[in-house]
């Protein structure tokens, strides 16, 4: 067993938290590695998760641009615009999402990328859009039906979800790049997916069914009514429409508690058929 004072000074030692020996690390220990080796997050660029981060957010375009009837050529506009945006990017925030995949408390460090990854990068993403379709709109086109207001709000949102995709998966081993022998082939990370897809879209609902059945109920209804709240005012602020912000709260309470029932009821099956 490694003490908590051998990983200290290997973590002040190594020019890569990778490098650091021991299962868990402090949230504060990343902290202080990232500031004191800042270029780890280049060598250890994550091409996995720009290469798949860029096509999944382009094809987000495409869709939301033609589902609200703009034209082909606004909308391939905007993929590009956005591919290239998030293949630059999200290699840098796949890096900095893995140095926090060991890090202690879980909640503290799933917290601060959800917040901060989302924060930074559609800051950015805003300028961007927002100079090409007001700066560029002549060599590039621009959308004319409001398409970028909408597809960024929605991107936010997905962003969110996706940084704590991306740092539970990375828990799991998966989508990790320069971590020595746990470093694994894009396909064989990608064959992972659905079963790390159930377990994460479950998460929530597990935890909910697990209180109500210890009759916590307060806490179970705490993390329902946080879920659509939070859902709500992401897309509410981002889009500027409170109306937005009620409508997807009530959308997202509704399909979450038909979730946890459809969860609940799987478990039951499954408990029955272990019985049986």
């Amino acid at each position: 067993m490694i003490s908590s004072e051998q990983i200290h000074r290997s973590i002040a030692e190594a020019d890569d938290l990778e490098a650091v020996r021991g299962e868990e690390i402090s949230v504060g220990d990343v902290f202080r590695s990232l500031a004191t080796h800042p270029a780890q997050i280049i060598l250890r660029w994550n091409w996995k998760a720009a290469l798949l981060g860029a096509l999944l957010r382009a094809s987000f375009y495409v869709g939301v641009y033609k589902a609200s009837k703009e034209n082909w050529r606004a909308a391939a506009a905007a993929a590009a615009v956005e591919f290239i945006f998030r293949f630059l990017t999200s290699g840098a925030s796949g890096a900095l999402v893995q140095s926090f995949r060991r890090a202690t408390p879980a909640w503290l460090a799933t917290l601060i990328v959800t917040v901060s990854l989302p924060t930074i990068s559609h800051s950015i993403e805003y300028l961007t859009h927002y100079a090409q379709e007001y700066y560029f709109s002549g060599v590039i086109p621009a959308s004319t039906n409001n398409s970028r207001q909408i597809a960024f709000a929605v991107s936010v949102l997905f962003s969110v979800l996706s940084a704590m995709f991306n740092i539970f998966i990375m828990r799991h081993g998966v989508l990790l790049v320069g971590a020595g022998a746990e470093t694994k082939s894009l396909w064989s990370d990608i064959k992972q997916f659905p079963a790390l897809i159930v377990e994460f879209l479950a998460f929530l609902p597990i935890k909910i069914i697990n209180h109500v059945k210890n009759r916590d109920f307060l806490t179970a209804f705490g993390i329902f009514f946080g879920f659509g709240l939070t859902v709500g005012t992401i897309l509410g602020v981002f889009r500027g429409r409170w109306a937005w912000a009620w409508a997807t709260a009530l959308g997202a309470w509704a399909i979450f508690f038909v979730f946890i029932l459809f969860v609940w009821l799987v478990l039951f099956v499954n408990k029955r058929r272990g019985e049986n």
